[in-house]
């Protein structure tokens, strides 16, 4: 269920699932000249787990959006291959340094889907969808 055009939410059977989307620009290295390409790609965060006793909420989708907010800053706008850290400048390897980045601050964190365009894309699991 949507819950706005880039946040939505799923109560099943299996548990309790958040997500939060956001795009971004970004260039990688294109060919040994050390030209660029740049491409738009859209990222989407789901958490999984037991909503708080007090609020009802896994997380607050605007607390999701803060805590990812440094990466995106070193992601939007910037060369990939600049990035301390990052072992590929696929969408596999942008997902792998997006979790690296947010593991201590999103326990939650089960699943990264990246996204270069509607056909090419990756999604790493963390944990079990629940």
């Amino acid at each position: 269920m949507f819950e706005t055009a880039t946040a939505g939410s799923r109560r099943d059977a299996a548990g309790y699932t958040i997500w939060k989307e956001q795009r971004f620009e970004a260039a990688k290295p294109f060919d040994e000249a050390g030209r660029y390409t740049g491409h738009s790609y859209l990222v989407r965060l789901y958490l999984a787990g037991t909503p708080d006793a007090d609020s009802g909420w896994l997380r607050d989708f605007a607390e999701v959006k803060a805590l990812f907010a440094p990466l995106y800053r070193q992601l939007d706008h910037h060369a990939l291959d600049t990035l301390p850290g990052i072992d590929a400048h696929d969408c596999a390897g942008i997902a792998r340094w997006i979790a690296a980045g947010l593991h201590a601050e999103l326990p939650e964190l089960a699943q990264i889907d990246l996204f270069e365009n509607e056909h090419e894309g990756a999604r790493l699991r963390l944990g079990a969808m629940r």
